[in-house]
């Protein structure tokens, strides 16, 4: 097998450094899901204990907000099958909000690593394609793919396989790029940066942070949404 790496006298395979690398990212995700399951089980059991007749608690308040504005955009944009679909984008805005913040809790940052970023954008695609078998049926599905000729079969394969490597390299891109700037700054400023960085890291890991998941999520409820009869994006109460 090939080595590229010598430590302590010994050699270190490519495969062995790899899984080694990944265990980190991995690890955090094992971490941070773990206990945001171990919190919302939680919270579940706390909700259940509100009486539904007396003031909301202030504490309930952000999450009913948050909910009821992820409801909301799916209802707008998804329509009649918006049930089935608003938990996974909850969870998507969740994992990878407090996956981008993970180095304030001194955990590997997850979605800086390509496989985890391209996972959870292969993820996005088995659901868009689900909307698609479900609501055009399997006829539709691959009819979708002779539209409007059956001249365009090739460019319309092109256009579903670059879009999980769009989604995955869009992720990546952005939190590697926050964390390139901080280093740059760092190295410019040297010892005058570190009043400034704890503000920079601030920037970086909750407001681009927002961004990223808002960017992330946004597209993919799109992308899911072009995929759905236009009949049923009609929600009505």
């Amino acid at each position: 097998m090939f080595t590229y790496m010598q430590r302590e006298g010994g050699t270190l395979s490519f495969w062995e450094s790899f899984c080694s690398e990944l265990s980190k990212p991995v690890l955090s995700t094992i971490i941070i899901t773990s206990v945001l399951c171990i919190v919302f089980i939680l919270l579940s059991f706390a909700i259940k204990r509100v009486d539904a007749n007396k003031k909301t608690p202030l504490w309930l308040i952000p999450f009913l907000w948050i909910v009821d504005l992820i409801n909301s955009f799916v209802k707008e944009n998804i329509g009649v099958r918006w049930k089935t679909f608003a938990p996974w984008f909850l969870s998507l805005v969740i994992f990878i909000f407090f996956a981008n913040i993970s180095a304030i809790y001194l955990l590997e940052n997850p979605t800086g690593y390509l496989l985890i970023t391209f996972t959870l954008a292969m993820c996005s695609f088995f659901v868009i394609q689900g909307a698609n078998l479900a609501s055009n049926g399997v006829g539709g599905y691959f009819k979708s793919y002779l539209d409007p000729t059956p001249v365009m079969l090739p460019m319309n394969l092109i256009s579903e396989i670059s879009l999980p490597i769009s989604l995955c390299l869009r992720l990546f891109g952005n939190v590697v790029s926050g964390a390139a700037i901080s280093i740059l700054i760092k190295e410019a400023f040297g010892y005058f940066s570190i009043p400034i960085m704890p503000f920079i890291n601030v920037l970086f890991d909750f407001a681009f942070s927002l961004i990223q998941v808002a960017v992330f999520v946004i597209l993919s409820i799109i992308f899911t949404s072009m995929k759905i009869k236009d009949e049923e994006k009609i929600y009505s109460k």
